[in-house]
């Protein structure tokens, strides 16, 4: 049995997880379908809880204890404390950042993000959601998740424009993914962020299916110059993670 008041304070905080700008009293009474002054109380107690904060344009979005908790859940999470280290090892001997992250739906989640000094910046943190289509991760997961679960992706999946690079051609997409599951890792080139290039790869866990990706991202000259000793570095740490989780090699 579902509780209304409960189902309700979910809704508005799935919402706002998926605006970076916040949202009004009567967007979210509108959007979310809840009379305005039943979501009026309901904002209220979530200010004063400090789930939510409110600027002085009267927006809401998310507050600070919803922070701790995201980030606890994430440092919580089994991956990533089994990652950690051998994600670190990456770093050091690619000299490029690695991120490991999750398939939520038809977005991934960055679970973790190691910085090298000497690497290109990217947008992602953890925590953010980004696409399917246009990240390494994403186009991972696009890769070697079982064929049904990554049909139905494919065929459902928005192609929205990110970069001149972005593929948003359905069949063109599925051709690339279907090249990247016969040699075993991924590529973004350019179509998140420009002038970065990607190299991604599966986890598996105990029961052979894909859990998580792992990436090894940098400016693109860079990351050609080196890519193939990345590759074999993006692709031995993702299966050691694997190994962590149960995963036996076999299965797949």
């Amino acid at each position: 049995m579902s509780v209304k008041s409960a189902e309700r304070v979910l809704d508005v905080i799935d919402y706002l997880t998926l605006t970076d700008e916040g949202a009004t009293l009567m967007e979210l009474s509108k959007k979310l379908e809840i009379p305005k002054s039943s979501m009026s109380q309901l904002l209220g107690t979530m200010l004063r809880k400090d789930y939510l904060i409110k600027t002085n344009g009267n927006i809401y979005k998310l507050g600070h204890k919803l922070i701790t908790a995201g980030n606890k859940a994430r440092i919580s999470n089994d991956i990533f404390s089994s990652s950690i280290s051998i994600l670190k090892e990456t770093v050091s001997k690619t000299g490029e950042t690695v991120f490991l992250a999750i398939r939520s739906s038809e977005e991934i989640i960055y679970l973790a993000k190691i910085d090298s000094e000497d690497s290109a910046r990217t947008t992602a943190q953890p925590g953010m959601r980004k696409p399917l289509h246009c990240t390494g991760l994403g186009k991972a997961f696009l890769s070697f998740e079982d064929e049904d679960v990554r049909a139905e992706l494919l065929a459902s999946i928005s192609l929205d424009y990110h970069t001149s690079h972005t593929i948003t051609d359905r069949s063109k997409l599925e051709k690339v993914t279907s090249a990247f599951r016969a040699q075993g890792f991924a590529i973004d080139d350019e179509e998140n962020d420009l002038g970065v290039y990607c190299i991604s790869a599966p986890v598996y866990g105990d029961q052979g299916n894909m859990i998580a990706a792992i990436s090894c991202a940098g400016s693109k000259a860079r990351m050609l110059k080196k890519r193939q000793s990345v590759i074999e570095e993006i692709t031995a740490s993702a299966k050691r993670i694997s190994a962590t989780q149960g995963y036996n090699g076999g299965d797949r």
